[in-house]
């Protein structure tokens, strides 16, 4: 609902009493616009200068009343205005409309426009006012009341005697203190829409709603309001939406109390700490119900069966709770694309009626304890609509990765099944999924070798099979993956389905999350890492000039490190460490003008390290466990000059070597004793680490990251995440957007009116 539609109607009355003829404003009235103007950054554009002009030709300006000559209205949104609010405009005292919404006003708002007897709808959202409003006001006409998403504090302003007032929104604004439900509805008893959102109100949730019994909407979300859900705010029947997320609720749900809610629409209890089953009571709300939220919470119990009869319902996110047992629902009714159950303690298998949900777009059931992935991939596969399937952290029963009967999945553009301790090799049915751009199978059991296929995906651009146990040298076709060569790439696909699917991308257990809401938006990856893959680095790799990380780490390879990775312009992280690398690093590397991870320690790397580029911002850490390296980063310092592929060159170089034969022998004996306890202890440190990193595989849809989504470095593994979801879509027409656009549908009608 917009909360400024009623603001069009009075609009339209003020114009219906307006005379068809062009009256002139009075005196009056043209000194405090004027007034308003001059006090402004720069005067408002399209009023003129001259002193005789009958204002109520200026843009903005709205005249009415009994001879049409009068000011009645001030309709000024998103006009880019600029300064403070004058004390001008308390002398327009026949005002009734006051719309200055979506500019950049500053400073406090005068008192007198607050005691405007005639005002009927006020509106200075989106701006940046700073000031303690009044708690009690003198606005006995008004009707909408909106001074959202500025900086206004102290306690909220209640507006005693507005008997008319439908629309109450003070919401992202600095207001503290409890919320006075029973003098807002003793005040106003035909209030419909309270919104009191992100402010710092505190407080246990307060009783005496059951007296605003026209209440539509409901919304205290982001605030620090504590306690139990009042048994009166179940009396208010009239409810449509509810928004609590983001508070410090808790106690259960009422029962009873949720069904008598029979008008409810949406309902988002997100981020609380509301205890107990969710009631099995939704066959009240079969009808209404379109979206329920209650993600972070401590709920218990099933999944309630009667949900499956809400047949408008269309959002459904229960994650990361402890809701147990399986999946109750049967022959479902409601059409959700995107169920979001990830994170609690489901268990047994997915259920065929799965099958039947064919509006079912993302699925993500991470984190849970299901069995029989062949079951689960054999009953999704014909879901035509399906883009996205995360079933990360699930069973962990020995099974094996299905190497037949799926054919299907005709829409998928994101699969991940990863740290489910699958045994097997990596599928061949994936070599027909045309459409994929996003493979994570890391984190299992996976043998054999990589197969060539997953290079010939024409839209793959992220793939992890990271963390297996994978076998032989990287096959040819991953050097020319057509998503990954310079000219081709992810972002341009023309079928880009996936959008409004937060994932989180992070490096690991311990760091933070960067949110991506679009797939196409995903840094392109190859991640290899900690597998038994042998040979050499492939210097064709360099054509990929569109990939942003590189991982080879913990692998068997062996060889130079190909100059030709400089082709990668793109990269900007690469990891070559813990393998078998010998020779130098080349100075071509130092063109990589966007790298900013370069680790390539413990090898048998030899030579100066490159200097210039990025070169000159890594770190000793980064070519550790390289004893023949030296120069910037490096203990020893290099005593010649360094040929082009980094080695010493020189008769002072070679006198230099023979005269340290003896010392390099002993050193190299040396090195080799440190160097094994040294793997030994990093074999224990790395085992110690896999274990913690258990349950920190990069793709694992629902991890709880909501409030951790900036990440420092640029440096991003793929982490998908329900963390960043819009908790409901309660508040989709309540951004400071929707304000806007409704502010500018006041401003038309005005002017076509005119």
């Amino acid at each position: 609902m917009v909360l400024l539609l009623p603001a069009v109607i009075l609009l339209s009355r003020c114009q219906n009493g307006a005379a068809q003829s062009s009256p002139r404003c009075g005196p009056d009235d043209v000194d405090a616009l004027r007034g308003f103007s001059v006090v402004l950054d720069a005067p408002v554009a399209g009023w003129p200068a001259a002193p005789d002009d009958n204002c109520c030709a200026w843009p903005g300006v709205i005249c009415g009343g009994a001879g049409g000559a009068v000011v009645v209205g001030l309709v000024l949104p998103n006009r880019t205005l600029r300064g403070k609010v004058s004390a001008s405009l308390t002398d327009l005292t026949a005002l009734r409309v006051l719309n200055l919404s979506g500019n950049a006003l500053r400073g406090g708002l005068p008192t007198g426009i607050l005691r405007l007897s005639l005002l009927e709808a006020l509106d200075i959202s989106n701006n940046a006012l700073a000031d303690r409003l009044s708690r009690s006001l003198l606005l006995p006409a008004i009707r909408v009341f909106n001074v959202s998403y500025n900086a206004f504090d102290g306690t909220l302003p209640v507006l005693p005697g507005a008997v008319n007032l439908t629309a109450y929104d003070a919401s992202g604004n600095d207001f503290e203190g409890p919320v006075a439900a029973a003098s807002f509805c003793s005040s106003s008893p035909g209030l419909q829409i309270l919104r009191l959102s992100m402010n710092r109100l505190s407080g246990d949730f307060p009783a005496g709603f059951a007296q605003c019994r026209s209440l539509t909407e409901l919304s205290l979300d982001g605030n620090g309001i504590t306690g139990a859900l009042p048994d009166d705010l179940f009396a208010v029947t009239s409810l449509q939406y509810l928004t609590l997320h983001t508070n410090s609720l808790s106690g259960e749900i009422s029962p009873w109390g949720l069904r008598n809610l029979t008008a409810l629409v949406c309902l988002d209890l997100s981020f609380n700490a509301f205890s107990g089953a969710l009631p099995e009571v939704f066959d009240a709300l079969a009808g209404t119900l379109q979206e329920l939220s209650a993600p972070s919470n401590m709920l218990t119990g099933g999944l309630p069966a009667t949900l499956s009869l809400c047949v408008h319902l269309h959002t459904l996110n229960l994650r990361n709770n402890s809701l147990a047992g399986t999946i109750g629902i049967r022959r479902p009714r409601p059409r959700v694309p995107r169920p979001r159950l990830g994170r609690n303690l489901l268990t047994g298998e997915i259920p065929p009626s799965f099958a039947t949900f064919q509006s079912l777009a993302f699925l993500s059931l991470t984190g849970n304890g299901f069995s029989n992935v062949t079951s689960a991939l054999m009953i999704l596969h014909r879901l035509p609509n399906l883009t996205s399937l995360v079933l990360t952290k699930n069973f962990h029963g020995g099974e094996v990765m299905p190497e037949a009967g799926i054919d299907g999945f005709p829409s998928i553009e994101v699969l991940v099944i990863a740290n489910c301790e699958l045994s097997g090799r990596i599928p061949a049915w994936i070599a027909g999924l045309r459409r994929l751009k996003v493979l994570d199978v890391s984190w299992n059991k996976l043998v054999g070798t990589i197969p060539p296929f997953l290079g010939e995906l024409d839209h793959l651009f992220y793939l992890d099979i990271s963390n297996n146990s994978l076998q032989g040298e990287i096959p040819a076709t991953l050097t020319r993956m057509p998503a990954l060569l310079s000219g081709g790439g992810s972002g341009d696909s023309e079928d880009a389905t996936v959008q409004d699917f937060p994932f989180f991308i992070r490096r690991n257990a311990s760091a933070s999350g960067r949110q991506y809401n679009h797939v196409n938006s995903f840094p392109p990856s190859l991640m290899l890492e900690r597998n038994n893959l042998t040979g050499g680095v492939p210097p064709a790799l360099g054509a990929l000039a569109r990939v942003h990380i590189l991982d080879l780490s913990w692998n068997g390879f062996s060889g130079p490190i190909p100059p030709e990775l400089s082709g990668m312009t793109s990269l900007e992280s690469l990891d070559m460490s813990r393998n078998a690398l010998s020779g130098a690093i080349r100075p071509s590397l130092t063109r990589l003008s966007f790298l900013s991870r370069f680790f390539v320690a413990y090898n048998n790397l030899s030579g100066e390290v490159p200097v210039g580029g990025q070169f000159s911002t890594f770190s000793g850490a980064d070519f550790a466990g390289n004893p023949f390296l030296c120069g910037i980063h490096v203990a020893p310092r290099c005593e010649s000059a360094q040929g082009a592929d980094g080695g010493a060159t020189g008769s002072s170089s070679r006198r230099s070597r023979a005269a340290s034969a003896g010392v390099v022998a002993a050193i190299c004996v040396g090195t080799a004793l440190l160097l094994a306890a040294g793997l030994a202890a990093t074999w224990r440190a790395w085992s110690r680490l896999r274990q913690e990193d258990d349950n920190a595989c990069r793709v694992a849809a629902d991890d709880d990251d909501s409030a951790a989504v900036v990440m420092s470095s640029t440096l991003v593994l793929l982490f998908p995440d329900d963390g960043g979801d819009s908790n409901g879509a309660c508040v989709s027409e309540r951004t400071p957007t929707a304000q806007k656009q409704a502010a500018a549908e006041v401003s038309s009608h005005t002017h076509a009116a005119r």
